[in-house]
């Protein structure tokens, strides 16, 4: 790294990727730490140990997957069920996942700004101190989005297209509970890294690397194709809502991002003239 370097020199290669190791050493350890911690807390010591994180995984099973559906003026019970002695292991685990990542990210993107910092000037690391935060700050709104929005809309039109073809009597919906978890925890986190794509993209234009123009105009199209399709690799559902919900809001944040990127540069040339 070099341009505004405390020691005013640029460091060899290995000093990088020691330096480098030693960050994602901290991320790891912090990851693995916040991920025991979670998984073994208990909720409650007062009657037996019941860790925090199956009531965590009680309570988000019973927000996204409804007790029944009806179709066409038949109602069908939906149930969550285990299929082995090791279910209840993956449900805690998958959990736990979900809950470390998010506590994670602020750590995640501190050691990145450390990493990053002494490449840069005094101006362009107040930029990247803020850019830190507000990666922390995207990747929650897409998990938000994710969990609140999508997964419980993805699984209730699943379940309708389970029921469609299904016998209009004493039928029972079923699935096992930690690919039910799986499922939360994959759409979630998805769909968080995925929000962090728009900062990416003002990074590598207030940085030079891509020409925001580029971006716009009949370019922006095609853009808005290429994020359908990260939307609908991401989405199971058949139906395309969903896609759509993800598409929007993140083609959004995204045009924000090339914009507030044009701009920045736009304006960081003008002030060096």
């Amino acid at each position: 790294m070099s341009g505004g370097s405390d020691e005013g020199e640029e460091k060899p290669l290995e000093e990088h990727l020691e330096e480098l190791s030693e960050r994602l050493k901290k991320i790891l350890i912090f990851f693995v730490t916040t991920w025991i911690i979670i998984t073994f807390v208990p909720v409650d010591l007062s009657h037996s140990y019941v860790p925090l994180v199956a009531e965590l995984s009680k309570d988000m099973v019973s927000y996204v997957i409804p007790s029944n559906i009806t179709w066409y003026g038949h109602t069908y019970n939906v149930t969550v069920i285990y299929t082995s002695p090791f279910e209840g292991f993956n449900v805690i685990l998958y959990t736990s996942l979900l809950f470390a990542a998010l506590i994670s990210s602020p750590a995640i993107s501190y050691e990145v700004y450390q990493y990053v910092k002494p490449a840069l000037y005094p101006h362009e690391r107040e930029r990247l101190k803020w850019g830190a935060a507000a990666g922390v700050g995207l990747f929650a709104l897409g998990s938000i989005l994710g969990y609140f929005g999508l997964a419980p809309i993805t699984m209730k039109i699943m379940l309708f297209l389970q029921a469609a073809p299904a016998p209009s009597e004493n039928f029972l919906i079923s699935m096992t509970y930690s690919k039910l978890l799986s499922f939360i925890v994959g759409i979630t986190l998805s769909t968080g890294a995925v929000f962090e794509i728009p900062l990416v993209i003002y990074y590598l234009i207030i940085f030079r690397v891509i020409d925001p123009e580029k971006l716009k105009g009949q370019n922006s199209r095609i853009l808005f194709i290429a994020v359908l399709v990260i939307a609908a690799i991401i989405t199971p559902d058949p139906s395309g809502i969903t896609m759509f919900m993800l598409a929007i809001p993140f083609y959004a944040v995204l045009m924000l991002g090339v914009y507030l990127g044009s701009w920045r540069l736009k304006k960081s040339s003008s002030e060096r003239n």
